[in-house]
């Protein structure tokens, strides 16, 4: 398969190993073994299905935006090789698009585009105008996959997977390939909990910019950041629904972990929301910390990641992210201190919450928490609910969705508007330049976007 999925080593314990509470399953203690990630690039050995594909017709039989399950079914177009893309026929671009659109390296009736999320080069997506269209018809004219069309990842360049399709050792989880999960915390659901927080907000004050009463306690950790003074938290307000609904998290994760050995345990930090009057952090010195359209009105929290082998759980990077001494503001390599289930569990208990629009995580630490989410979904931690909301957002390459920098040290938080639906486009960034224009999304598909169901 050719699809960038993203495959990680799974780094599971950080360095101070790991271990869960008796009666539990016992982690895997990889001591400072430092694994590294393998993005699925060329894999040479699945094209030519292009005769070899069972009951396949003849090589060369559909052209250019017709459907397909196989590479072996779409025919070549003035000598480039054609490929099936999510069910749809189309070619490879002779090479790099010199700009998103290109009729170089197309031939006529198609243009050129990268594919969001895959690593399948330069393909020539078919004009609607020039060819017989078995998808839909996107802004560009391009016939693309339709919502709901796929393909055999067997023989085919980008489809989504299959349970049997990732090998020995991976988990198709939400249509991608990932580290399968081992070792954790064993069959769930774990303590009961009484006593929690509550997690929804009732009545006219949900949408009151708020701060955590009090800063900080043994779930949650509101301290002084970028800037701020014990007396001055001038960053830290958001609205009393989602204040409400990560105290319950966060609440809930301390009670349902607390016999955990595993990771820190203690309180997660909590970094920047909004100031009081709903401006982006840093508005009011003249310094805003984030893009446009993001942080401002309380409806955004960033929070540390739950860690493993350092003192407390605030914002820090949990990875290494520099290159030639360079800070890369990403991960380059496979976390190295997250606590990736006890992390998952306090994801799982936020998309309890229907009101949740979307969680951001860098690119290395989100297939680890997918497939620890996927875990602890089957052992029964997690309710059926929340396994169903999953939303997590990560790019392992920088396709343009907004997700790729800056998620090394939190992750993201972001509220739906009270009328909202689910909003599968969700970036963290609206405004004109934040997406790649050599990229191509597929309606439908991820666009940095990963479900366990």
């Amino acid at each position: 398969m050719k699809t960038t999925i993203g495959i990680l080593v799974l780094v599971l314990c950080g360095i101070s190993g790991c271990g869960f509470g008796p009666g539990n399953s016992p982690g895997t203690d990889d001591g400072d073994a430092a694994a590294t990630g393998d993005v699925d690039a060329a894999d040479t050995t699945a094209t030519d299905a292009r005769t070899s594909a069972p009951d396949a017709p003849a090589p060369g039989n559909v052209a250019p935006g017709g459907a397909c399950s196989c590479d072996a079914q779409c025919a070549d177009d003035g000598g480039q090789e054609g490929v099936c893309i999510y069910g749809v026929c189309m070619v490879r671009a002779t090479g790099a698009c010199p700009s998103g659109g290109a009729q170089a390296g197309c031939p006529a009736g198609s243009r050129c585009w990268n594919l969001s999320g895959s690593d399948v080069g330069a393909l020539c997506w078919p004009d609607c105008a020039a060819h017989t269209c078995s998808g839909t018809c996107d802004g560009d004219g391009s016939c693309v996959p339709a919502q709901g069309d796929d393909c055999d990842p067997t023989c085919g360049t980008a489809c989504s997977c299959t349970p049997t399709s990732c090998g020995e050792g991976m988990a198709c989880v939400g249509g991608e390939c990932v580290e399968q999960m081992s070792g954790g915390p064993g069959p769930g659901p774990g303590p009961t909990c009484s006593g929690l927080p509550a997690r929804d907000c009732t009545g006219t004050s949900c949408g009151d910019l708020v701060t955590f009463d009090p800063r900080t306690n043994a779930a949650w950790d509101d301290y002084p950041i970028n800037g701020e003074t014990s007396n001055n938290q001038y960053r830290s307000y958001l609205r009393r629904d989602l204040m409400m609904l990560v105290a319950y998290a966060t609440s809930k994760t301390a009670c349902k972990a607390a016999a955990w050995t595993a990771g820190n345990g203690g309180a997660l930090g909590l970094g920047d929301m909004s100031e009081a009057n709903g401006a982006i952090p840093g508005t009011a010195i003249g310094q805003p910390g984030h893009p446009a359209n993001t942080h401002t009105n309380g409806f955004d929290i960033d929070l540390a990641y739950y860690q493993s082998g350092t003192s407390d759980n605030r914002l820090r990077p949990i990875c290494p992210h520099t290159s030639g001494g360079a800070d890369q503001h990403h991960c380059t390599a496979p976390p190295t201190t997250l606590d990736v289930w006890r992390h998952a569990l306090f994801l799982g208990f936020v998309f309890e919450s229907t009101r949740t629009r979307v969680i951001g995580v860098d690119g290395q630490a989100g297939p680890q928490l997918v497939s620890a989410l996927n875990t602890l979904c089957a052992n029964g931690w997690l309710t059926t609910a929340a396994c169903d909301n999953i939303v997590l957002a990560y790019e392992t390459t920088n396709g343009g969705a907004g997700w790729y920098y800056h998620h090394h040290h939190h992750s993201h938080i972001s509220l739906k508007r009270p009328t909202s639906l689910v909003d599968d486009t969700a970036r963290p960034c609206d405004a004109d330049g934040c997406g790649d224009p050599l990229v191509k999304r597929v309606p439908g598909r991820a666009d940095g976007l990963h479900r366990v169901r």
